[in-house]
């Protein structure tokens, strides 16, 4: 005769296992566009943009750039933050390509990995929305002054003529 407890304990076991699923991970996220800007600017766009959000730049032969991961503002809470709630970490990859003397060709990759406590290991994870490529990219533009249009208050909530 099984005796219950058994019987409760493989019931737990089989009910954890089978509501598990399969963690596909995350993907690199990626732009690859064309910039209305020479090289040089350009490197100097996602360079500033870049050590603005405290990634550490190196360009390598001159075109490519691999960040290591992004430096974190120092707390009293670290020990915290990345011993129990877990942490996000994040590194930045780019090449500049010029096409043209006045056009570049711009692919920036952001890679991250997060994890939940100190006992797990790092997984790959999509990158949080301020470190996103997409962002960045706004950030690049910005620099360059290629917005396609610029928002002020009064063109986004209409001029008031008084």
């Amino acid at each position: 005769m099984i005796r219950k407890d058994y019987l409760a304990i493989v019931a737990i076991i089989a009910f954890t296992f089978g509501c598990s699923s399969v963690q596909h991970p995350a993907q690199p996220d990626v732009v690859d566009v064309t910039l209305p800007a020479p090289a040089d600017q350009v490197k100097a766009a996602v360079s500033k943009v870049l050590k603005d959000d405290n990634y550490d730049v190196d360009w390598k032969d001159g075109s490519q750039l691999n960040t290591g991961y992004r430096g974190e503002q120092p707390s009293i809470w670290d020990w915290l933050v990345r011993g129990r709630l877990g942490v996000v970490r994040s590194r930045a990859e780019a090449s500049v390509t010029p096409e043209t003397d006045q056009t570049t060709r711009l692919r920036l990759q952001v890679s991250s990995e997060g994890k939940r406590s100190m006992f797990d290991s790092w997984v790959p994870t999509a990158p949080q929305v301020p470190q996103s490529a997409e962002n960045k990219l706004r950030l690049i533009k910005n620099e360059l002054k290629v917005v396609p249009s610029t928002y002020t208050t009064e063109t986004f909530y209409g001029a008031k003529n008084y």
